[in-house]
């Protein structure tokens, strides 16, 4: 592939996920500020949370997926694609876990509805959150193609 050259198949793969995170992101970080603002109404008035969590909850969400997902996707580099991966696990239970207890607690009704639309809205930010550094980055595809295993002399 000739440098600076956008083939149609790197172009549609940008757009696309240029299309995911520009629809996921913003709908996860409004349902994590709601649901946050839902969650503290439900604290006593004078519980300093009321007033945080519709911002911390949304804030935590966005820079620790954000962290986790750069430093994965730049540990891409000398590695086979999906291997050797460190230090990203931690992040993502933990946000994973703030967003399900914001959307549960969150809820004017808290059943399996509740569970499955929060679950649903989690799964659908936290992948929009994780594909933002490949889609803001200038080698998109070659972050995004698996790496080839270093061959043995013969």
């Amino acid at each position: 592939m000739a440098k600076g050259k956008i083939e149609p198949a790197d172009w549609a793969m940008r757009v696309l996920l240029w299309l995911y995170t520009l629809v996921s992101i913003p709908l996860y970080l409004w349902f994590l500020h709601h649901a946050g603002g839902r969650w503290g109404q439900q604290l006593p008035a004078d519980d300093d949370l009321r007033l945080w969590l519709p911002i911390v909850v949304p804030l935590a969400a966005f820079s620790f997926t954000t962290i986790s997902s750069t430093s994965w996707w730049w540990s891409t580099e000398d590695r086979p694609f999906l291997l050797g991966r460190r230090q990203w696990r931690f992040l993502m239970v933990f946000v994973a876990a703030l967003s399900l207890m914001a959307g549960f607690f969150g809820s004017a009704h808290q059943d399996a509805v509740a569970v499955l639309l929060t679950v649903l809205v989690t799964t659908i930010g936290i992948v929009g959150l994780w594909l933002l550094p490949p889609a803001l980055s200038p080698r998109l595809l070659d972050t995004l193609r698996p790496k080839k295993s270093p061959t043995a002399p013969a």
